[in-house]
């Protein structure tokens, strides 16, 4: 083992992965904060201090680069933004420079399965990504659906069609311990058909993974669920269970998953703070117990006796940065102020995957 590594055991059970321990390195303080300010702003000392599994800090869309290249999928007018799903297309030097930087300011790093293979990477070349980037010090969150735009037949397909897709490639992840965390894919409400045909492919996704590995979600909607409209009866070994709104989807899903990924509206996370903050609260205080509204149980994926299920403020700046119509820096600014919701028992959320930083220039 090189020196100033330590080991610490990948959440994939397939033994010791190195990691360097993680060294936060603070940035240019914040100059500006979303108008107006009529939101209370978080406090940063209730959120783990150092690099937790279940504290999600990443920014998948977000972190500037300057002098970074083109490279397809990415906007031309605007190449320093760069994605981390698009990792796998930068060159090699450029990879290695981006993830020693971005564990400065990070512990998780998003990676999109489909993206990388659609764009040319070969599976032994992802999996060597994941491990340079686990052993820069960072958790590997791989999301695993996309959309027919970079997998065909992609469009409405059964849990069939997934598991002749993924049933060659997830035991690969996994035999190579790089999978620390998961999400069954983006947005999922775009390209599938609700009710039991997705979530029997989110099962099939739960069953492929060791229950170790935390699994999420993510959808375009402001729900953070998706159900069949009037309902249908899912069914497995733990219940049976008529979907019929976002309460009874969740606790559908108390086998299968650890949390969501939220994404919400670009322009109010930073111009309607207050409500935005509200629209999280209204699923945050479900996960955490509330039941005036309806239940949602609680994730039975990792513990038998349950956990809430975990709350990320993914997706509220990514299209504008990406765009270039707003900076890093007013993207940080929001989310930081985002993260200053708190559920009905004083819970907050459980990460970010659109970066922040504290006004003091400090992580979050």
């Amino acid at each position: 083992m090189r020196p100033n590594h330590v080991l610490l055991f990948g959440a994939s059970g397939n033994g010791p992965v190195p990691r360097k321990p993680w060294t936060p390195v603070q940035r240019e303080p914040l100059t500006w904060l979303p108008e107006p300010r009529n939101y209370p702003l978080p406090d940063v000392s209730q959120f783990p201090r150092g690099r937790d599994l279940n504290f999600i800090r990443g920014n998948f869309s977000g972190l500037s680069i300057p002098g970074a290249p083109v490279v397809p999928g990415g906007n031309d007018a605007n190449p320093s933004l760069v994605m981390t799903a698009l990792l796998p297309n930068y060159p090699q030097a450029f990879q290695d420079s981006f993830l020693e930087i971005y564990a400065g300011y990070y512990t998780h790093i998003q990676f999109s399965l489909f993206h990388a293979l659609h764009y040319g990477s070969s599976l032994d070349g992802y999996i060597d990504l994941a491990r340079r980037a686990q052993s820069a010090g960072l958790f590997v969150d791989h999301w695993f659906l996309a959309g027919d735009d970079v997998i065909g037949g992609a469009r409405d397909a059964d849990v069939n069609f997934w598991r002749a897709q993924l049933d060659p490639i997830i035991p690969r992840l996994l035999g190579a311990g790089v999978v620390d965390l998961a999400c069954v894919g983006w947005q999922l409400d775009q390209y599938n058909v609700p009710g039991n045909q997705l979530i029997a492919i989110i099962a099939y996704i739960a069953g492929a993974l060791p229950r170790s590995i935390p699994l999420y979600t993510h959808w375009a909607n402001e729900a953070l669920a998706w159900w069949k409209s009037g309902g249908e009866v899912w069914s497995d070994a733990y219940q049976t269970i008529n979907v019929v709104d976002r309460f009874t989807w969740w606790a559908a899903m108390q086998p299968y998953l650890t949390g969501g990924h939220h994404q919400g509206n670009t322009e109010a996370a930073r111009t309607q703070t207050r409500n935005y903050q509200l629209s999280i609260l209204d699923t945050l205080d479900y996960f955490h117990g509330r039941t005036d509204k309806g239940s949602m149980g609680l994730s039975r994926r990792r513990v038998d006796a349950g956990e809430p299920f975990r709350f990320i403020i993914a997706e509220n700046n990514a299209q504008d940065e990406f765009d270039g119509v707003i900076s890093e820096a007013t993207g940080d600014a929001t989310t930081y102020a985002l993260l200053g919701a708190r559920a009905y028992n004083g819970a907050y959320t459980d990460g970010y995957y659109n970066g922040t930083r504290q006004p003091n220039g400090l992580y979050v």
